[in-house]
């Protein structure tokens, strides 16, 4: 019986313009979305081309990432150039997006069109389905059969949720074949299985807003008091909390700006050398040598105080902005694409060490008097699957189900509860 009338709410979508105006939503907003977040990636991968550093030059710079096109996220921060040298880490510009569109609007990738759209288009499908069939008299019809509540919800869920899901998934995979077709896009079996992840995190979401639709649905008698209650949830969750978490934040960690942190290592810098020339520096190397540590090591220091800042209002802010499930929707899909914010952090670590190898290979070149020296390329690996869930993919993809999992549940009491009369 659940599967009948899933069928017949799939009919009936199918059937209705609503169906079809979303459909044709949903082409548009993909396609437009795949083909500038593919010009987008093929122009930072030209400025990589031109700015990747020579041989031996002492520079951290990564490649832009294919999963970018998808979910952009910090892509930008993680493919800056970070510069070594005897006074910390320089960081410049990196492969920085040439559209001066996204400096006025929001970056219109794959994940911005399923956080928004696609969640407002659940809600759309979801807001009429037991309070609508009440006013027109079909409810207490059904109802008056053999039919159970919970056979009733589910097969209204189901019907909906495939009207919805399947159509955006052809659509999706149509869009990543056509993106395959350019060599210049190059997807490894690692970034398939992580866009597989992402379109599991995807149907995920979008369910968990039908269910927040038919669970106001079958709290109110009317739809047309349920879309307008709903409306006024989905921008709760959507834009008010994830923005409202880094600004409570704030209130709570303090964190120096970066400018004062690169004046402080300037400070640091110009200290030790005024110190290294009045102990005759410039003619002992070891001295030199020895003042070039203690720059490194007070550095490193104030990375460190930095970071520790830095780290506790990032978990804060995210602590805060979960209480929507967008928010750990965006976090576990960008962590998964590898453009998240433990992702940066991992790329920092990196830099940090590469930079410690570098002062080594300084410090050795001044004992031993070289001016000549070749230092290693670095090399950056992203974090594998098992890394990127045990750091809190998992705990938002958990959250998300839970979500999910409750506002359905919540829904069933609400309808076994609800007056058809």
């Amino acid at each position: 019986m659940t599967w009948t009338i899933a069928r017949k709410e799939i009919v009936s979508n199918l059937l209705s313009y609503k169906f079809f105006i979303v459909l044709l939503l949903t082409v548009v907003l993909i396609f437009t979305s795949f083909f500038i977040m593919h010009r987008d990636f093929k122009n930072r991968l030209a400025d990589y081309q031109i700015t990747r550093p020579k041989p031996g030059d002492p520079i951290a710079l990564v490649p832009p990432n294919p999963l970018s096109i998808f979910a952009k996220g910090l892509d930008e921060a993680l493919t800056r150039s970070f510069e070594i040298s005897v006074i910390g880490i320089t960081v410049r510009a990196g492969q920085k997006s040439g559209n001066v569109i996204f400096s006025f609007f929001p970056t219109p990738d794959f994940l911005y069109v399923v956080r928004v759209v696609l969640s407002l288009v659940a809600l759309l499908f979801g807001f009429d389905q037991v309070s609508q069939e009440k006013e027109r008299g079909t409810l207490r019809l059904m109802l008056a059969n053999t039919v159970s509540r919970a056979k009733i919800l589910s097969g209204k869920w189901l019907g909906n949720f495939l009207s919805l899901a399947v159509p955006f998934m052809l659509v999706t995979l149509l869009g990543i074949v056509f993106l395959s077709l350019d060599p210049d896009i190059h997807f490894s079996s690692g970034h398939i299985l992580k866009l597989l992840l992402i379109f599991v995190m995807t149907l995920v979401y979008i369910a968990f807003f039908l269910s927040l639709g038919i669970l106001i649905s079958t709290v109110t008698k009317r739809a047309a008091s349920s879309i307008v209650i709903l409306l006024f949830i989905w921008a709760l969750l959507v834009f008010i909390i994830p923005n409202l978490g880094t600004l409570l934040a704030r209130q709570v960690v303090n964190v120096p700006s970066v400018r004062a942190l690169s004046e402080k290592r300037q400070q640091v810098w110009t200290r030790e050398v005024l110190l290294s020339i009045g102990e005759g520096g410039t003619r002992e190397r070891s001295i030199w040598a020895e003042h070039v540590r203690a720059i490194s090591e007070e550095n490193d220091r104030l990375e460190e105080n930095y970071r520790a800042k830095f780290v506790r209002l990032v978990n804060l802010s995210k602590n805060i902005n979960r209480l929507s499930p967008a928010a750990s929707f965006v976090y576990a899909v960008t962590d998964i694409a590898g453009t998240g914010i433990e992702e940066e952090s991992h790329l920092k670590r990196e830099v940090v060490r590469y930079k410690d190898s570098i002062i080594q290979d300084i410090i050795s070149s001044i004992i031993s008097d070289s001016r000549t020296k070749e230092y290693p390329a670095f090399q950056y690996n992203y974090r594998t699957l098992s890394d990127i869930f045990a750091q809190g993919a998992l705990f938002d993809t958990a959250w998300l189900a839970f979500f999910n999992i409750l506002f359905f549940a919540l829904s069933y009491y609400a309808f076994v509860k609800y007056d058809v009369r």
